[in-house]
């Protein structure tokens, strides 16, 4: 399953790229990068990066199927003890369930992020969305929260409205 999901990434990545190149110009008319510059680099370190994970799990399925190990679900056997004195689901135990709850709540959090960022401006909107996700998934360190929430959606703001002169939503407060 790692493999396909890999090359699934991998031909998204291509895609982008793809996309990128034929929607957007590389260089201005004065021969400075232009919009389609950003796109094209990351779409390279995109597909770079996606090729050599498939190469690997391609590799790890060879090696698996020439080893003739079927690949299941293995639990812990620390977890699996405790599981049977507690009468619970391994499956539960390991916590693979909560992945589906985990996807969702990510991709609500980012519909409210999309839904916000024009009405309060990218800054805020970066930051309410940083606090709001990693209170829900890192409530056990709530000052790195409030650090990594104001760190990374300042260095971007800066990065993209300051120095690439990018345009982001403005909110009323005029950033």
């Amino acid at each position: 399953m790692k493999k396909w999901f890999a090359a699934a990434l991998l031909l998204l990545a291509i895609g982008y790229t793809a996309y990128g190149l034929s929607t957007l110009s590389l260089y201005t008319s004065s021969g400075r990068p232009a919009a389609g510059f950003f796109p094209l680099l990351i779409g390279l370190a995109l597909i770079v990066s996606c090729a050599i994970n498939l190469w690997g799990d391609v590799r790890e399925w060879q090696a698996e199927r020439a080893a003739g190990v079927l690949h299941t679900h293995q639990t812990d056997p620390a977890a699996e003890g405790t599981a049977e004195a507690l009468g619970i689901d391994t499956y539960r135990l390991d916590g693979r369930r909560e992945y589906g709850r985990d996807v969702a709540i990510t991709f609500v959090y980012l519909c409210g992020f999309v839904a916000i960022l024009k009405l309060v401006g990218a800054l805020p909107a970066m930051i309410v969305f940083m606090l709001v996700f990693l209170f829900t998934f890192n409530r056990a360190h709530p000052l790195s929260n409030v650090l990594y929430s104001l760190a990374l959606p300042g260095f971007l703001y800066l990065l993209f409205k300051v120095l690439l002169n990018a345009s982001l939503p403005t909110g009323p407060l005029g950033f």
